[in-house]
């Protein structure tokens, strides 16, 4: 999905569907990324080095075009909603991996995208950071009734999920709701 998603592969069968509309006309009408209401979680963060907490949230909101007056309000409440409200002037280096793990999860919910890819989100984290990034994210899904689509090849979070696919070799083998 990431590659589809990057414009690595095409789509050969099915649709995919985001608010009722087909992400392939999004794409083919040259629609920018950053309209496509879709946030990202990346395992490695992605977060500009150069920048504090607090501009790293509001990168997000300035590359849609937000005015400055209503980034100044977001971006407070949201470092406030994923825990970091006291570092907002720390940098990347300056934080844990959990840390930044939270500002990019920030970053990616911001602009309040109806869906959310995150890519192995925990898989740089300790088991305690694992914990809070995935309570983090179920908690503004329901929240902001945000889909999350979360790869992962750790089987205690994919069970922490409403629903499961499992994909080997590129085939989906499985789906369900967990729990079942």
């Amino acid at each position: 999905l990431m590659k589809l998603l990057q414009k690595e592969l095409d789509v050969t069968s099915g649709q995919i569907i985001v608010n009722g509309q087909d992400y392939k006309k999004l794409t083919q009408r040259n629609l920018p990324k950053f309209r496509r209401q879709m946030g990202m979680v990346f395992q490695d963060f992605r977060l500009l080095k150069d920048r504090n907490v607090y501009d790293n949230v509001a990168f997000a909101q300035k590359v849609v075009g937000e005015p400055n007056s209503h980034i100044k309000k977001k971006v407070p409440l949201m470092l406030s909603m994923v825990g970091l409200a006291a570092k907002y002037r720390s940098f990347p280096k300056q934080l844990s991996g959990g840390e930044q793990q939270r500002v990019a999860i920030g970053r990616a919910l911001i602009t309040r995208p109806s869906l959310i890819l995150a890519d192995e989100p925990t898989g740089n984290l300790d088991s305690q950071n694992s914990s809070e990034v995935i309570a983090l994210l179920k908690e503004t899904s329901k929240k902001y009734e945000q889909t999350i689509i979360m790869i992962t090849h750790n089987r205690s979070i994919a069970q922490t999920a409403d629903r499961v696919l499992q994909v080997s070799d590129g085939t989906l083998t499985d789906f369900g709701r967990c729990r079942e």
